[in-house]
């Protein structure tokens, strides 16, 4: 691994962070404002960024990652599904709980991070993997939202009627499948499939609005832990190592044992080290479960990335 291209890609990294992190302590973005950053970059620039990615993927290779796919479902909503079934009968993460905890480890920054990292590190083929697992974590996200929703875990939903509450499930559901982030590379999937050719200059367009991605969500994500205040403890020194190690080993024993050959697979593990995804963040403060230890979770396993990036880099080789 070479220390200087390594520096390379995790310094912008994480001077990004601490400008976002002093203008969220000097207060210069309100709650409002920080949601509509959060908004531009995975509402608007990181779709656009992974729909060109996917179009540039040639055809022949598209079509041999059948396995690869498969894997990363399997260790993300295979993942959050046994990890919720196990977690809920202990005692201490009964409920909501038991759901955040499950989605911290189902669920990575790939959307906020990926890019910034891996592009430098590993080259184009970057901006393919984290197409294909924001895809898989798309997926999750709505299942979690409907099991939150369901169990009445939300403020006042205990005495919630019934069909308030499938209300609730439904506009959950919805509102994850009409995510950007899953159809941008669906769509550009389909593009590539269906032989179609992307000129230049319509390509140009989405690489402009693209381009503001990394910079955009990596501040956003400085500002949101700006927003919550550190403890450490044995609760958030758990869920960081699970964050970083859990998916990451089972991602690895997937392609193992699926004997998956592909370009994007090394790519692929490196994103399952990555943080927890803001969005754990966001849920378990609307659902009043683990909001310190999601948080504080956040800043230790964004912290983590020095060590993360390279262990799994030189694993995968």
């Amino acid at each position: 691994m070479n220390i200087g291209g390594l520096v390379g890609a995790l310094l912008p990294v994480f001077f990004v962070l601490a400008l976002g992190y002093i203008a969220g302590k000097r207060h210069s973005f309100d709650a409002d404002q920080a949601a509509g950053l959060s908004q531009l970059a995975l509402g608007f620039a990181l779709p656009a960024s992974l729909f060109v990615g996917m179009t540039e993927i040639p055809k022949e290779l598209l079509l041999q990652q059948g396995r690869l796919v498969l894997a990363l479902i399997l260790s993300h909503d295979g993942l959050f599904l046994i990890a919720w079934l196990l977690l809920r009968r202990v005692k201490s993460l009964q409920g909501a709980a038991s759901i955040i905890y499950a989605l911290l480890l189902a669920t990575s920054a790939t959307p906020v991070f990926g890019i910034a990292v891996l592009q430098p590190l590993l080259g184009d083929t970057s901006a393919g993997t984290v197409g294909l697992v924001a895809l898989a974590i798309n997926l999750v996200v709505p299942a979690a939202i409907i099991l939150l929703e369901a169990l009445g875990s939300g403020a006042g939903a205990a005495s919630a009627a019934s069909p308030s509450r499938r209300a609730q499930v439904l506009s959950g559901l919805k509102s994850g499948l009409q995510s950007p982030l899953l159809w941008g590379p669906v769509l550009g999937i389909l593009v590539v499939l269906a032989g179609i050719h992307i000129p230049k200059d319509i390509a140009s367009c989405f690489e402009m609005i693209g381009s503001a991605t990394s910079g955009v969500a990596v501040f956003t994500v400085g500002l949101t832990l700006a927003a919550h205040a550190f403890h450490l403890s044995k609760s958030v020194v758990l869920a960081t190592l699970g964050r970083i190690t859990v998916q990451t080993a089972v991602l690895l024993a997937l392609l193992h044992l699926l004997h998956v050959q592909s370009p994007f697979a090394r790519e692929a593990l490196v994103c399952c080290s990555f943080p927890l995804a803001t969005i754990v963040v966001l849920l378990a403060a609307k659902y009043k479960a683990m909001e310190s230890e999601s948080a504080s979770a956040l800043l230790l396993s964004t912290l983590s990335l020095v060590v993360t990036v390279p262990v799994i880099i030189a694993i995968s080789r």
